[in-house]
Protein backbone atom coordinates (compact mmCIF):
# COMPACT_ATOMS: atom_id res chain seq x y z
CA UNK A 1 0.00 0.00 0.00
CA UNK A 2 1.36 3.52 -0.77
CA UNK A 3 0.80 6.62 0.58
CA UNK A 4 -0.58 9.64 -0.65
CA UNK A 5 -1.81 13.39 0.06
CA UNK A 6 -3.57 15.66 -2.38
CA UNK A 7 -2.91 19.24 -2.51
CA UNK A 8 -5.45 22.32 -4.09
CA UNK A 9 -6.48 25.53 -2.22
CA UNK A 10 -9.88 24.62 -3.39
CA UNK A 11 -11.72 22.46 -0.97
CA UNK A 12 -15.00 21.32 -3.75
CA UNK A 13 -11.64 19.71 -5.40
CA UNK A 14 -10.10 18.18 -2.91
CA UNK A 15 -12.94 16.23 -1.49
CA UNK A 16 -14.23 15.19 -4.92
CA UNK A 17 -10.99 13.94 -5.81
CA UNK A 18 -11.26 11.84 -2.26
CA UNK A 19 -14.57 10.31 -2.53
CA UNK A 20 -15.33 9.51 -6.17
CA UNK A 21 -11.75 7.30 -5.96
CA UNK A 22 -11.41 3.81 -4.52
CA UNK A 23 -8.24 4.55 -3.21
CA UNK A 24 -7.51 1.29 -1.30
CA UNK A 25 -8.94 -0.98 -4.77
CA UNK A 26 -5.75 0.87 -6.38
CA UNK A 27 -3.47 -0.15 -3.68
CA UNK A 28 -2.84 3.71 -2.48
CA UNK A 29 -3.81 4.83 1.11
CA UNK A 30 -4.71 8.87 1.53
CA UNK A 31 -3.11 10.22 4.40
CA UNK A 32 -3.97 13.95 4.18
CA UNK A 33 -5.09 16.61 2.22
CA UNK A 34 -3.84 20.44 2.22
CA UNK A 35 -4.99 23.75 0.73
CA UNK A 36 -1.52 25.11 -0.17
CA UNK A 37 1.79 24.39 -1.12
CA UNK A 38 3.09 25.44 2.55
CA UNK A 39 1.08 23.79 4.19
CA UNK A 40 1.77 20.62 2.12
CA UNK A 41 5.64 20.90 2.46
CA UNK A 42 5.03 21.46 6.24
CA UNK A 43 3.47 18.28 6.44
CA UNK A 44 6.51 16.15 5.28
CA UNK A 45 8.21 16.86 8.82
CA UNK A 46 6.04 14.53 10.10
CA UNK A 47 5.35 11.71 7.65
CA UNK A 48 6.63 11.43 4.25
CA UNK A 49 3.82 10.34 1.51
CA UNK A 50 4.67 8.24 -1.28
CA UNK A 51 2.91 10.47 -3.93
CA UNK A 52 1.42 14.32 -3.61
CA UNK A 53 -1.37 15.32 -6.35
CA UNK A 54 -0.87 19.14 -6.43
CA UNK A 55 -2.90 22.20 -8.10
CA UNK A 56 -0.13 24.45 -10.08
CA UNK A 57 -2.53 27.55 -8.83
CA UNK A 58 -2.56 27.94 -4.91
CA UNK A 59 -1.31 31.13 -2.82
CA UNK A 60 1.51 31.25 -0.86
CA UNK A 61 3.27 28.15 -3.00
CA UNK A 62 2.10 27.22 -5.73
CA UNK A 63 2.58 23.98 -7.15
CA UNK A 64 5.54 24.16 -9.17
CA UNK A 65 7.26 25.65 -5.91
CA UNK A 66 6.41 23.07 -4.25
CA UNK A 67 7.74 20.43 -6.78
CA UNK A 68 10.60 22.06 -7.09
CA UNK A 69 11.02 22.24 -3.05
CA UNK A 70 10.27 18.16 -3.35
CA UNK A 71 12.53 17.92 -6.23
CA UNK A 72 15.22 19.13 -3.89
CA UNK A 73 14.59 17.52 -0.40
CA UNK A 74 12.31 14.71 -1.16
CA UNK A 75 14.00 13.17 -4.48
CA UNK A 76 12.00 9.80 -3.95
CA UNK A 77 8.41 11.45 -3.95
CA UNK A 78 6.69 11.13 -6.74
CA UNK A 79 4.16 14.55 -8.17
CA UNK A 80 1.24 14.98 -10.45
CA UNK A 81 0.68 18.16 -11.05
CA UNK A 82 -3.34 19.51 -12.19
CA UNK A 83 -4.01 22.71 -14.06
CA UNK A 84 -6.79 24.54 -15.58
CA UNK A 85 -4.18 26.83 -17.71
CA UNK A 86 -2.94 24.94 -20.73
CA UNK A 87 -0.15 27.25 -21.23
CA UNK A 88 3.35 25.72 -22.65
CA UNK A 89 5.21 27.18 -19.67
CA UNK A 90 3.78 25.32 -17.25
CA UNK A 91 4.31 22.15 -19.03
CA UNK A 92 7.88 22.86 -20.03
CA UNK A 93 8.74 23.75 -16.37
CA UNK A 94 6.54 20.64 -15.00
CA UNK A 95 9.08 18.30 -16.98
CA UNK A 96 12.32 20.06 -15.85
CA UNK A 97 11.22 18.83 -12.39
CA UNK A 98 11.02 15.42 -13.48
CA UNK A 99 7.23 15.76 -12.42
CA UNK A 100 5.33 11.90 -12.78
CA UNK A 101 2.46 13.45 -14.96
CA UNK A 102 0.78 16.59 -15.72
CA UNK A 103 -2.99 16.66 -16.30
CA UNK A 104 -5.99 18.84 -16.65
CA UNK A 105 -8.82 20.14 -15.09
CA UNK A 106 -11.44 18.89 -14.80
CA UNK A 107 -10.18 15.37 -14.47
CA UNK A 108 -12.30 12.63 -15.41
CA UNK A 109 -12.67 9.79 -13.01
CA UNK A 110 -11.87 7.04 -15.61
CA UNK A 111 -8.68 9.16 -16.49
CA UNK A 112 -7.14 9.28 -13.10
CA UNK A 113 -7.70 5.77 -12.30
CA UNK A 114 -5.64 5.29 -15.00
CA UNK A 115 -2.85 7.25 -14.25
CA UNK A 116 -3.28 5.07 -11.07
CA UNK A 117 -3.28 1.79 -12.22
CA UNK A 118 0.06 2.81 -14.06
CA UNK A 119 1.95 4.67 -11.49
CA UNK A 120 1.19 1.89 -8.90
CA UNK A 121 2.92 -0.64 -11.76
CA UNK A 122 5.79 1.62 -11.73
CA UNK A 123 6.44 2.01 -7.85
CA UNK A 124 6.14 -1.44 -7.34
CA UNK A 125 9.01 -1.81 -10.17
CA UNK A 126 10.81 0.84 -8.32
CA UNK A 127 10.28 -1.03 -4.71
CA UNK A 128 11.18 -4.37 -6.31
CA UNK A 129 14.40 -2.40 -8.09
CA UNK A 130 15.52 -0.61 -4.64
CA UNK A 131 14.45 -3.72 -2.34
CA UNK A 132 17.04 -5.94 -5.06
CA UNK A 133 19.47 -3.09 -4.40
CA UNK A 134 19.19 -2.95 -1.30
CA UNK A 135 19.96 -7.10 -1.10
CA UNK A 136 22.76 -6.40 -3.75
CA UNK A 137 24.43 -3.48 -1.00
CA UNK A 138 24.19 -5.60 1.70
CA UNK A 139 25.79 -8.74 0.02
CA UNK A 140 28.73 -5.78 -0.82
CA UNK A 141 29.11 -5.01 2.46
CA UNK A 142 28.83 -8.49 3.76
CA UNK A 143 31.53 -9.11 1.18
CA UNK A 144 33.83 -5.97 1.49
CA UNK A 145 36.16 -7.78 3.89
CA UNK A 146 37.17 -10.54 1.89
CA UNK A 147 36.84 -8.64 -1.42
CA UNK A 148 39.26 -6.42 0.44
CA UNK A 149 41.20 -9.37 0.93
CA UNK A 150 41.11 -10.84 -2.69
CA UNK A 151 42.51 -7.11 -3.72
CA UNK A 152 45.24 -6.76 -1.41
CA UNK A 153 46.47 -10.36 -1.88
CA UNK A 154 46.48 -9.76 -6.12
CA UNK A 155 48.22 -6.43 -5.41
CA UNK A 156 50.81 -8.02 -4.05
CA UNK A 157 51.41 -11.12 -5.87
CA UNK A 158 50.68 -9.90 -9.31
CA UNK A 159 51.07 -6.75 -11.82
CA UNK A 160 48.56 -4.24 -10.42
CA UNK A 161 48.28 -0.62 -12.23
CA UNK A 162 48.59 2.49 -10.12
CA UNK A 163 44.48 3.45 -11.44
CA UNK A 164 43.28 0.59 -10.16
CA UNK A 165 45.25 0.43 -6.77
CA UNK A 166 43.92 4.29 -6.44
CA UNK A 167 40.69 3.35 -7.00
CA UNK A 168 40.14 0.28 -4.44
CA UNK A 169 41.87 2.34 -1.88
CA UNK A 170 38.96 4.47 -2.41
CA UNK A 171 36.85 1.71 -1.98
CA UNK A 172 37.96 0.09 0.69
CA UNK A 173 39.40 3.09 2.69
CA UNK A 174 42.58 2.04 2.45
CA UNK A 175 45.57 4.22 3.06
CA UNK A 176 49.91 4.22 2.30
CA UNK A 177 50.74 8.34 2.09
CA UNK A 178 54.07 7.07 0.68
CA UNK A 179 56.99 8.20 0.19
CA UNK A 180 58.43 4.55 0.31
CA UNK A 181 56.75 1.22 0.24
CA UNK A 182 57.74 -2.38 1.43
CA UNK A 183 55.90 -5.15 2.58
CA UNK A 184 56.31 -8.11 4.83
CA UNK A 185 54.24 -11.75 5.47
CA UNK A 186 54.08 -13.73 9.04
CA UNK A 187 53.37 -17.63 8.95
CA UNK A 188 52.04 -19.57 12.12
CA UNK A 189 54.52 -22.09 12.55
CA UNK A 190 53.67 -24.32 16.14
CA UNK A 191 50.73 -24.00 18.32
CA UNK A 192 52.27 -24.43 21.76
CA UNK A 193 48.81 -25.86 22.97
CA UNK A 194 49.51 -29.18 22.37
CA UNK A 195 45.39 -30.04 21.47
CA UNK A 196 45.39 -26.65 19.31
CA UNK A 197 46.87 -28.36 16.29
CA UNK A 198 44.42 -31.11 16.44
CA UNK A 199 41.19 -29.14 16.62
CA UNK A 200 40.56 -27.56 13.37
CA UNK A 201 37.62 -24.81 15.55
CA UNK A 202 40.83 -24.07 17.74
CA UNK A 203 43.67 -23.61 15.35
CA UNK A 204 41.13 -21.23 13.58
CA UNK A 205 40.31 -19.42 16.45
CA UNK A 206 44.12 -18.97 17.14
CA UNK A 207 45.03 -17.98 13.79
CA UNK A 208 41.99 -14.71 13.94
CA UNK A 209 44.01 -13.86 17.48
CA UNK A 210 47.23 -14.03 15.88
CA UNK A 211 45.64 -11.73 12.58
CA UNK A 212 44.32 -9.18 15.88
CA UNK A 213 47.36 -8.61 17.01
CA UNK A 214 49.09 -7.86 13.97
CA UNK A 215 46.54 -6.20 12.70
CA UNK A 216 46.16 -3.95 15.67
CA UNK A 217 49.64 -2.86 15.83
CA UNK A 218 50.79 -2.39 12.19
CA UNK A 219 47.10 -1.30 11.25
CA UNK A 220 45.60 0.47 13.70
CA UNK A 221 48.45 1.94 15.45
CA UNK A 222 51.09 2.45 12.83
CA UNK A 223 48.71 3.04 9.30
CA UNK A 224 49.64 -0.10 8.01
CA UNK A 225 47.39 -2.22 6.27
CA UNK A 226 47.32 -6.02 7.31
CA UNK A 227 45.34 -8.90 5.18
CA UNK A 228 45.04 -12.42 5.17
CA UNK A 229 46.54 -14.88 2.19
CA UNK A 230 44.67 -18.13 0.75
CA UNK A 231 47.46 -20.00 2.30
CA UNK A 232 46.80 -18.75 5.47
CA UNK A 233 49.59 -16.22 5.99
CA UNK A 234 49.50 -12.70 7.22
CA UNK A 235 50.40 -10.20 4.67
CA UNK A 236 51.61 -6.74 5.56
CA UNK A 237 52.14 -3.47 3.89
CA UNK A 238 53.42 -0.29 4.96
CA UNK A 239 54.67 3.35 3.97
CA UNK A 240 56.79 5.71 5.16
CA UNK A 241 60.01 7.91 4.99
CA UNK A 242 63.17 6.10 4.46
CA UNK A 243 65.43 5.44 6.51
CA UNK A 244 62.98 5.49 9.68
CA UNK A 245 60.40 3.03 7.41
CA UNK A 246 62.68 -0.09 7.58
CA UNK A 247 63.47 0.88 11.54
CA UNK A 248 60.03 0.54 12.06
CA UNK A 249 58.66 -2.52 10.21
CA UNK A 250 61.52 -4.19 12.36
CA UNK A 251 60.55 -2.98 15.34
CA UNK A 252 57.11 -3.70 14.81
CA UNK A 253 57.69 -6.69 13.58
CA UNK A 254 60.17 -8.09 16.75
CA UNK A 255 56.82 -6.38 19.17
CA UNK A 256 54.48 -8.47 17.39
CA UNK A 257 56.26 -12.05 17.11
CA UNK A 258 56.99 -10.96 21.17
CA UNK A 259 52.94 -10.27 21.91
CA UNK A 260 52.03 -13.53 19.73
CA UNK A 261 53.96 -15.71 21.51
CA UNK A 262 53.10 -14.09 24.83
CA UNK A 263 49.41 -14.05 24.80
CA UNK A 264 48.52 -16.46 22.19
CA UNK A 265 51.34 -18.86 22.56
CA UNK A 266 51.86 -18.98 18.76
CA UNK A 267 55.19 -19.55 17.54
CA UNK A 268 55.72 -17.22 14.14
CA UNK A 269 58.02 -16.33 11.74
CA UNK A 270 58.27 -12.95 9.46
CA UNK A 271 59.94 -12.20 6.35
CA UNK A 272 60.40 -8.65 5.56
CA UNK A 273 61.24 -7.28 1.49
CA UNK A 274 63.13 -4.05 0.62
CA UNK A 275 61.43 -0.79 0.99
CA UNK A 276 59.95 0.80 -3.01
CA UNK A 277 59.05 3.89 -4.60
CA UNK A 278 55.72 3.18 -5.72
CA UNK A 279 52.65 1.16 -4.83
CA UNK A 280 53.19 -0.67 -7.99
CA UNK A 281 56.35 -2.18 -6.73
CA UNK A 282 55.14 -3.60 -3.89
CA UNK A 283 54.73 -7.19 -5.21
CA UNK A 284 58.32 -6.93 -4.90
CA UNK A 285 58.65 -6.73 -1.49
CA UNK A 286 55.86 -9.12 -1.13
CA UNK A 287 57.93 -11.68 -3.13
CA UNK A 288 61.10 -10.84 -1.61
CA UNK A 289 59.34 -11.30 1.95
CA UNK A 290 58.05 -14.64 0.95
CA UNK A 291 61.76 -15.38 -0.23
CA UNK A 292 62.90 -14.07 2.97
CA UNK A 293 60.83 -16.19 5.07
CA UNK A 294 61.59 -19.31 3.06
CA UNK A 295 65.43 -18.99 4.67
CA UNK A 296 63.85 -20.16 7.93
CA UNK A 297 65.05 -23.69 6.15
CA UNK A 298 68.09 -22.51 7.33
CA UNK A 299 67.79 -20.63 10.25
CA UNK A 300 65.14 -21.92 12.12
CA UNK A 301 61.49 -21.23 13.19
CA UNK A 302 59.86 -18.06 15.63
CA UNK A 303 62.40 -15.88 13.77
CA UNK A 304 62.16 -12.70 11.86
CA UNK A 305 64.25 -12.93 8.09
CA UNK A 306 64.82 -9.56 6.20
CA UNK A 307 65.56 -10.62 2.67
CA UNK A 308 69.07 -7.72 3.45
CA UNK A 309 70.32 -10.42 5.40
CA UNK A 310 70.03 -13.63 2.73
CA UNK A 311 72.70 -14.45 0.38
CA UNK A 312 71.04 -16.38 -2.35
CA UNK A 313 72.12 -18.99 -4.88
CA UNK A 314 76.32 -18.51 -4.32
CA UNK A 315 76.96 -21.21 -1.52
CA UNK A 316 80.36 -20.13 0.41
CA UNK A 317 81.38 -23.28 0.71
CA UNK A 318 80.96 -26.61 -1.76
CA UNK A 319 78.74 -29.50 -0.69
CA UNK A 320 80.09 -33.32 -1.27
CA UNK A 321 76.99 -34.48 -1.35
CA UNK A 322 78.00 -37.72 -3.09
CA UNK A 323 80.32 -38.56 -0.27
CA UNK A 324 78.10 -37.58 2.24
CA UNK A 325 75.27 -39.84 0.79
CA UNK A 326 77.73 -42.81 0.83
CA UNK A 327 78.97 -42.53 4.34
CA UNK A 328 74.82 -41.83 5.62
CA UNK A 329 73.81 -45.05 3.50
CA UNK A 330 76.51 -47.17 4.61
CA UNK A 331 75.72 -46.43 8.27
CA UNK A 332 72.44 -46.98 7.87
CA UNK A 333 72.79 -50.41 5.99
CA UNK A 334 75.20 -51.94 8.56
CA UNK A 335 72.69 -50.47 11.48
CA UNK A 336 75.00 -48.20 12.96
CA UNK A 337 72.44 -45.65 14.52
CA UNK A 338 75.15 -43.91 16.64
CA UNK A 339 77.80 -43.32 13.30
CA UNK A 340 74.01 -42.47 11.39
CA UNK A 341 73.13 -39.84 14.02
CA UNK A 342 76.48 -38.17 13.81
CA UNK A 343 76.91 -38.15 9.96
CA UNK A 344 73.49 -36.19 9.70
CA UNK A 345 74.30 -33.31 12.23
CA UNK A 346 77.42 -33.13 10.64
CA UNK A 347 75.99 -33.06 6.79
CA UNK A 348 72.76 -30.51 8.29
CA UNK A 349 75.97 -28.27 9.53
CA UNK A 350 77.65 -28.35 6.30
CA UNK A 351 74.54 -27.18 4.28
CA UNK A 352 73.98 -24.04 6.79
CA UNK A 353 77.81 -23.43 6.09
CA UNK A 354 77.34 -23.80 2.65
CA UNK A 355 74.49 -21.22 2.29
CA UNK A 356 72.92 -22.86 -0.41
CA UNK A 357 69.89 -21.50 -2.05
CA UNK A 358 66.36 -23.48 0.15
CA UNK A 359 65.87 -25.57 -3.33
CA UNK A 360 69.50 -26.72 -3.82
CA UNK A 361 69.03 -27.67 -0.24
CA UNK A 362 65.88 -29.42 -0.74
CA UNK A 363 67.55 -31.22 -3.85
CA UNK A 364 70.14 -32.85 -1.73
CA UNK A 365 67.70 -33.74 1.22
CA UNK A 366 65.50 -35.71 -1.91
CA UNK A 367 68.48 -37.37 -3.63
CA UNK A 368 69.53 -39.00 -0.20
CA UNK A 369 65.59 -40.30 0.26
CA UNK A 370 66.31 -41.88 -3.08
CA UNK A 371 68.91 -43.70 -1.75
CA UNK A 372 67.04 -44.07 1.36
CA UNK A 373 64.30 -45.64 -0.74
CA UNK A 374 66.11 -48.28 -2.30
CA UNK A 375 67.20 -49.43 0.92
CA UNK A 376 63.36 -49.57 2.51
CA UNK A 377 62.66 -51.82 -0.79
CA UNK A 378 65.85 -54.00 -0.30
CA UNK A 379 64.43 -54.23 3.37
CA UNK A 380 60.83 -55.16 2.13
CA UNK A 381 58.92 -52.55 1.31
CA UNK A 382 56.12 -51.87 -0.79
CA UNK A 383 57.40 -49.73 -3.43
CA UNK A 384 54.69 -47.06 -3.14
CA UNK A 385 54.91 -46.60 0.33
CA UNK A 386 58.72 -45.99 -0.10
CA UNK A 387 57.81 -43.25 -2.81
CA UNK A 388 55.31 -41.44 -0.43
CA UNK A 389 58.51 -40.59 1.64
CA UNK A 390 59.61 -39.00 -1.14
CA UNK A 391 56.55 -36.59 -1.00
CA UNK A 392 56.63 -35.71 2.45
CA UNK A 393 59.69 -34.08 2.53
CA UNK A 394 58.52 -30.42 1.50
CA UNK A 395 56.35 -30.33 4.37
CA UNK A 396 59.20 -29.69 6.66
CA UNK A 397 60.16 -26.26 6.97
CA UNK A 398 63.77 -25.89 8.71
CA UNK A 399 66.64 -28.64 8.27
CA UNK A 400 66.22 -29.41 12.15
CA UNK A 401 62.80 -30.61 11.50
CA UNK A 402 64.26 -32.26 8.46
CA UNK A 403 66.69 -33.56 10.44
CA UNK A 404 64.56 -34.96 13.22
CA UNK A 405 62.23 -36.62 10.41
CA UNK A 406 64.97 -38.27 8.69
CA UNK A 407 66.08 -39.86 12.19
CA UNK A 408 62.74 -41.41 12.94
CA UNK A 409 62.52 -42.65 9.21
CA UNK A 410 65.61 -44.51 9.38
CA UNK A 411 65.19 -45.03 13.37
CA UNK A 412 62.53 -47.92 11.36
CA UNK A 413 64.70 -48.81 8.77
CA UNK A 414 67.40 -49.79 11.39
CA UNK A 415 64.81 -52.25 13.01
CA UNK A 416 64.14 -54.04 9.77
CA UNK A 417 67.57 -53.62 8.37
CA UNK A 418 68.61 -55.90 12.14
CA UNK A 419 65.76 -58.28 10.93
CA UNK A 420 66.93 -58.61 7.84
CA UNK A 421 70.33 -59.28 8.67
CA UNK A 422 69.56 -61.74 11.00
CA UNK A 423 67.44 -63.91 8.38
CA UNK A 424 70.13 -63.89 6.01
CA UNK A 425 72.73 -64.57 8.49
CA UNK A 426 74.48 -67.50 7.14
CA UNK A 427 74.48 -66.11 3.74
CA UNK A 428 76.52 -63.05 5.34
CA UNK A 429 78.43 -65.20 7.13
CA UNK A 430 79.39 -66.99 3.30
CA UNK A 431 79.94 -63.65 1.97
CA UNK A 432 82.46 -62.38 4.73
CA UNK A 433 84.37 -65.51 4.02
CA UNK A 434 84.38 -65.51 0.53
CA UNK A 435 85.82 -61.61 0.90
CA UNK A 436 88.25 -62.28 3.51
CA UNK A 437 89.65 -65.11 1.12
CA UNK A 438 89.56 -62.92 -1.66
CA UNK A 439 91.42 -60.03 0.37
CA UNK A 440 93.56 -61.64 2.76
CA UNK A 441 97.04 -60.56 1.20
CA UNK A 442 95.84 -56.94 2.03
CA UNK A 443 98.01 -56.17 5.22
CA UNK A 444 95.50 -53.41 6.04
CA UNK A 445 91.95 -56.39 5.90
CA UNK A 446 90.35 -55.26 9.18
CA UNK A 447 87.26 -56.33 10.60
CA UNK A 448 85.12 -53.05 10.22
CA UNK A 449 86.05 -52.99 6.45
CA UNK A 450 84.50 -56.78 6.37
CA UNK A 451 81.66 -55.60 8.13
CA UNK A 452 80.78 -52.82 6.12
CA UNK A 453 80.86 -55.32 3.20
CA UNK A 454 78.02 -57.30 4.48
CA UNK A 455 75.71 -54.26 5.57
CA UNK A 456 76.57 -55.23 9.82
CA UNK A 457 77.96 -52.97 12.42
CA UNK A 458 81.65 -54.13 13.58
CA UNK A 459 80.58 -55.28 17.13
CA UNK A 460 77.68 -56.91 15.63
CA UNK A 461 79.66 -58.75 13.16
CA UNK A 462 82.23 -59.30 15.49
CA UNK A 463 80.03 -61.15 17.65
CA UNK A 464 77.86 -62.97 15.18
CA UNK A 465 81.31 -64.25 13.62
CA UNK A 466 82.59 -65.71 16.40
CA UNK A 467 79.88 -67.62 17.94
CA UNK A 468 78.97 -69.36 14.14
CA UNK A 469 82.86 -69.80 13.20
CA UNK A 470 83.84 -70.58 16.71
CA UNK A 471 86.71 -68.70 16.42
CA UNK A 472 87.52 -64.48 16.08
CA UNK A 473 87.87 -62.79 13.37
CA UNK A 474 91.67 -62.22 14.02
CA UNK A 475 91.87 -65.96 14.51
CA UNK A 476 89.98 -67.19 11.29
CA UNK A 477 91.66 -64.79 9.24
CA UNK A 478 95.60 -65.76 11.15
CA UNK A 479 94.51 -69.50 10.03
CA UNK A 480 93.44 -68.62 6.25
CA UNK A 481 96.90 -66.80 5.99
CA UNK A 482 99.15 -69.62 7.86
CA UNK A 483 97.24 -72.41 6.00
CA UNK A 484 98.41 -70.69 2.86
CA UNK A 485 101.98 -70.14 3.76
CA UNK A 486 102.18 -73.91 4.69
CA UNK A 487 101.45 -74.14 0.97
CA UNK A 488 103.56 -71.89 -0.24
CA UNK A 489 106.46 -73.30 1.97
CA UNK A 490 105.92 -76.65 0.59
CA UNK A 491 104.98 -76.21 -3.21
CA UNK A 492 107.47 -72.93 -4.15
CA UNK A 493 111.08 -71.91 -3.32
CA UNK A 494 109.54 -68.14 -2.26
CA UNK A 495 111.57 -67.07 0.63
CA UNK A 496 109.88 -66.41 3.71
CA UNK A 497 109.57 -62.60 3.45
CA UNK A 498 108.29 -62.72 -0.14
CA UNK A 499 105.71 -65.74 1.20
CA UNK A 500 104.88 -62.86 4.00
CA UNK A 501 104.23 -60.33 1.63
CA UNK A 502 102.11 -62.50 -0.30
CA UNK A 503 99.81 -63.50 2.52
CA UNK A 504 99.09 -60.25 4.56
CA UNK A 505 101.84 -59.67 6.36
CA UNK A 506 104.01 -56.53 5.83
CA UNK A 507 106.96 -57.36 8.90
CA UNK A 508 108.34 -60.76 8.09
CA UNK A 509 109.73 -60.89 11.68
CA UNK A 510 106.30 -60.90 12.89
CA UNK A 511 105.45 -63.12 9.97
CA UNK A 512 108.03 -65.95 11.77
CA UNK A 513 106.93 -65.09 15.24
CA UNK A 514 102.79 -66.08 14.67
CA UNK A 515 104.29 -69.03 12.38
CA UNK A 516 105.94 -70.60 15.07
CA UNK A 517 103.40 -69.89 17.77
CA UNK A 518 100.74 -71.71 15.78
CA UNK A 519 103.41 -74.69 14.33
CA UNK A 520 106.10 -74.93 17.19
CA UNK A 521 108.88 -73.98 14.34
CA UNK A 522 109.73 -71.47 12.22
CA UNK A 523 108.83 -71.17 8.74
CA UNK A 524 112.28 -72.46 7.39
CA UNK A 525 112.40 -74.90 9.44
CA UNK A 526 108.94 -76.69 8.08
CA UNK A 527 110.03 -76.45 4.85
CA UNK A 528 113.07 -78.59 5.77
CA UNK A 529 110.64 -81.08 7.67
CA UNK A 530 107.87 -81.05 4.41
CA UNK A 531 110.86 -81.66 2.18
CA UNK A 532 112.43 -84.92 4.64
CA UNK A 533 109.11 -86.25 4.86
CA UNK A 534 109.09 -85.64 8.44
CA UNK A 535 105.61 -85.62 10.08
CA UNK A 536 104.70 -81.90 10.44
CA UNK A 537 102.01 -82.32 12.52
Amino acid sequence: MYTLIIVDDEEAVRESIREKIDWEAHGFELIGSYGDGREALDSLEIRVPDVIITDISMPHMDGLALAAAIADRYRDITVIIMTGFGEFEYAKQAVKLKVYEYVMKPVGHHEFTGILQHLRKELDEKRLRNEDLSRLQSQLNMSMPLLREQFLERMVTSEVKKEEILNKFALFHLSLPGPHYMAATLDVEEFMYPMAAKISSETELLRFAVYNIVHEIFELEQGGIVFRTRDERIGIIFSGEMPYLILAVQKYAEQALQCIEKYVRVRVSIGIGRPYRTMEELSKSYSEAGSALDYRFMVGKNKIISIEDIVHGKGKLQVHHAEWERKLIAALKTGNKELFARLLNDWMHELRASQSSVDRCYIYVQRLLVAIIQVFEDSGHDALEAADILGQVRAYKTLDEIKGWLELLCLQLFEQVMMKMAQDVDSLLIRSEVYILENYQNDNLSLNEVAQHVYMSMNYFSGLFKQKKGQSFIEYVTWIRLAKAKELLTETNLKAYEIAAKIGYSDPQYFSVIFKRHHGMTPKEYRSASREGSSLE
